[in-house]
């Protein structure tokens, strides 16, 4: 419509221009108007359509124009055109001056509207958005310049057409969207998936508001592929970094700065630590305390308030329940943060399970305790035995010279037999701390608890089962048979006082090669963590007074220790206990050397005995012994008197020397000598050898070792044994009365 006025001012005006100018020439010639001037009458008002804008001089030439027309008619009458056709003329004149000032308004609007739609879309293209808007029929009608760039696709190429850029599979909902947007509904940031031109597939965030044009809608279009990609590598970041804190040996967890430590995250490895799902630790906000041992609670909430309170770092470690009811030891780290300046504070940690080191911590503590305990318990026994072997061996000189008087028989015997049973005390204490000499031997495990559950079988009582589990393939150990078996009977016997009303008491072994297992375990009454931590020390007992003396598991303890092996214990009240004893095994099992006995032989009654002994009792009872048996004896109270006899005197054919002596020891005499008589025999005797007599010295033909306390027999018997001479026998039965009783 504007263009076909455009054309009509263009040509029209000219033609009217024209009629114009023939007046004013037919006025200048002829002097006559009359031929022009029902022409002009037309001419002014039209031409006052045509060119728009000029409304204020149509309306002058229209007046002029009535104005004329009557004064024509009035001066010259009728013309080319009648009167009432020059009065008709103007008035047609004046309807289509009106016709023409509506028409121009109207065009001045559209022109307006057409400015402010090409200044809308200069700003549109200044939109770092793709901004498009679409007519009813969702064709294009905006197209702006970031849509040319982000899609490809020119103004010109789109702009009536409908929406290029919808995939397949998604014009469905691209139909349901548009739906909405032409009915006003606002959207915002809804994420689609829209192709460009050269078939990239682009991530968008599509935006609308309320705005309609010719009853369609504007969209805007915001890529956001790179925030997405940015998104995607983050979530990947994140699941990476979850998985990380996950395969952790630890507990992760946030906690709330608060009196009670609320927890907003714990990883899922709580469940193994404590039993507990994480879910439960935030739902909760006092099961930590609650979890806590209730000898710890009260120091570690008052750590937790300390660090709460000055945001310093919070290290310490605990006990907690487990959801079974045993408690675990964890190491407690962490720092409080804040988001912000101002912001709510969080104290970000880990739990680490320290149970194990706990375990292997008390063993090294109570190692050393019991190396202490045993380093004194020695030293008694040692100082002990050479006691009891003054007062049995001069019980044995007397009794042999009270035979006539039996009251006095009497009383001897009854020293001997108190000798005896402290011997038997100071043995075990010997064993406890190691330093009793043990006669080691290939042992088979099996053979070993066969032994110990058939002599069991007349102690257990009616209302225990015992249960022997004998495993294949168990490796064989070194060990002295005697003790091992009866470390066993002690674990057996604690286990059958531990159940009064009856139960079943297992006696099991297994091995896996590198080590054999015994295993002795009860369904007892069990122990509490005080009683567990105290089992194994010497004369700690929870028995009545008079029932027990506290050295079972201690010298278990000891035996084990001494083989190179290890005692574990594990029980928890009205569970009953177990004890594993676990054991090296040796490779070669072929058999243990066969044990030659020399026979005795002859000996000359002047063989030369030296004797070196600190202890005096000791020393002077040896040499009345010995001397009653016929030998010729010097004694020496130190090592280094015993070196300066041998230097000025014959050679002797025995050293008898105790092994621990102030000074010159008698390993250390032995070897002086030695080295002056290589062929020198030597007697050692000592109630321990806490290490210092190595096997290596055993096993020389020529040396020999007799434990403290002896008996007086023992003595001559480990003498002829050592001389190894035919007159062995004649010796022995020179002896004066001795007693064979073992000195237990």
């Amino acid at each position: 419509m504007n263009d076909l006025r455009h054309r009509l001012t263009a040509r029209g005006g000219l033609v009217i221009d024209l009629v114009l100018a023939g007046l004013l020439i037919s006025l200048w010639v002829t002097r006559d108007v009359t031929l022009w001037l029902h022409l002009a009458y037309i001419c002014v008002p039209v031409r006052a359509y045509l060119r728009p804008g000029a409304l204020a001089t149509a309306s002058r030439a229209a007046v002029i124009s009535l104005v004329a027309g009557l004064m024509l008619v009035r001066l010259h009458g009728s013309g080319v055109l009648d009167a009432d056709e020059l009065i008709e003329i103007p008035l047609l004149a004046l309807l289509a001056f009106c016709f023409a000032g509506f028409s121009a308004k109207r065009l001045r609007e559209e022109a307006a509207i057409a400015a402010e739609r090409a200044q809308l879309a200069g700003a549109l293209d200044q939109i770092p958005l793709a901004t498009i808007a679409f007519d009813a029929e969702a064709r294009v009608v905006t197209w702006n310049a970031t849509a040319e760039r982000l899609f490809g696709w020119s103004s010109e190429e789109v702009v009536g057409k409908p929406n290029p850029i919808v995939p397949v599979g998604e014009r469905a909902a691209s139909d349901e969207l548009f739906h909405r947007l032409v009915n006003g509904a606002p959207l915002h940031a809804v994420e689609v998936s829209r192709l460009a031109r050269d078939g990239t597939q682009l991530e968008l965030a599509l935006f609308s508001t309320p705005l309609r044009l010719d009853s369609g809608a504007l969209v805007l279009y915001a890529d956001i592929s790179e925030r997405l990609r940015a998104q995607s590598e983050r979530d990947e970041a994140q699941r990476r970094y979850q998985g990380l804190v996950e395969s952790l040996p630890l507990v992760t967890y946030i906690d709330r700065v608060d009196d009670h430590a609320t927890n907003i995250y714990t990883s899922p490895q709580i469940r193994e630590l404590l039993g507990w799902p994480a879910e439960d630790w935030v739902a909760d906000p006092r099961l930590f305390e609650e979890l806590l041992h209730p000898d710890d609670r009260s120091r570690v909430m008052g750590q937790v308030k300390t660090a709460n309170e000055t945001y310093d770092p919070f290290e310490s470690e605990y006990r907690m329940r487990h959801r079974d009811g045993h408690y675990v030891w964890v190491r407690d780290h962490s720092s409080i943060v804040t988001e912000r300046e101002g912001g709510e504070a969080f104290a970000r940690g880990f739990l680490l399970d320290i149970t194990e080191r706990k375990r292997l911590e008390s063993q090294v503590l109570q190692g050393q305790k019991m190396e202490a305990l045993g380093q004194f318990a020695g030293g008694i026994a040692h100082d002990f035995n050479n006691l009891l072997t003054g007062i049995g061996g001069y019980a044995e000189l007397a009794s042999s010279r009270a035979a006539g008087d039996p009251a006095l028989t009497r009383c001897l015997d009854g020293i001997k037999a108190a000798s005896a049973e402290a011997a038997s005390l100071t043995a075990r204490l010997l064993t406890f701390s190691r330093r009793h000499v043990l006669e080691r031997t290939l042992v088979d495990p099996n053979v070993i608890v066969r032994e110990a559950a058939d002599f069991l079988e007349r102690l257990v009582r009616a209302d225990i089962r015992l249960d022997v589990r004998l495993g294949a393939d168990v490796p064989w150990v070194e060990a002295d048979p005697a003790q091992l078996k009866q470390v066993v009977l002690n674990l057996a016997l604690n286990a059958r006082d531990a159940m009064p009303e009856g139960g079943t008491m297992t006696l099991q072994t297994a091995g896996n090669g590198d080590s054999a297992t015994i295993l002795v375990r009860d369904t007892g009454t069990g122990m509490d963590e005080a009683t567990l931590a105290r089992a194994v020390e010497p004369f700690f007992t929870t028995k009545p007074e008079g029932e027990g003396t506290g050295l079972g598991l201690a010298v278990a303890y000891g035996v084990v220790d001494g083989l190179g092996g290890s005692l574990l214990l594990d029980s928890n009240p009205g569970e009953g206990t177990i004890v594993e004893i676990v054991l090296p095994s040796v490779a070669d099992v072929g058999g243990a050397a066969e044990q030659a006995e020399a026979a005795p032989a002859g000996q000359p009654p002047t063989a030369r005995i030296l004797v070196t002994e600190d202890r005096e009792i000791v020393r002077t009872l040896a040499r009345e012994v010995l001397e009653n048996a016929g030998f010729e004896v010097a004694v020496a109270a130190s090592g280094t008197e015993a070196l300066g006899i041998v230097e000025e005197s014959p050679p002797f054919d025995l050293l008898l020397t105790d092994v621990v002596m102030p000074g010159l020891s008698g390993l250390e005499l032995a070897r002086a000598i030695r080295a002056l008589r290589p062929t020198q025999r030597v007697l050692y005797m000592s109630g321990y050898t806490d290490d210092v007599l190595a096997e290596s010295e055993l096993e020389n033909e020529s040396t020999a070792f007799l434990r403290k306390p002896f008996q007086n027999a023992e003595l001559i018997e480990s003498v002829v044994a050592l001389l190894a001479q035919p007159w062995a026998a004649a010796a022995l039965s020179n002896a004066p009365n001795v007693s064979s009783a073992p000195a237990g």
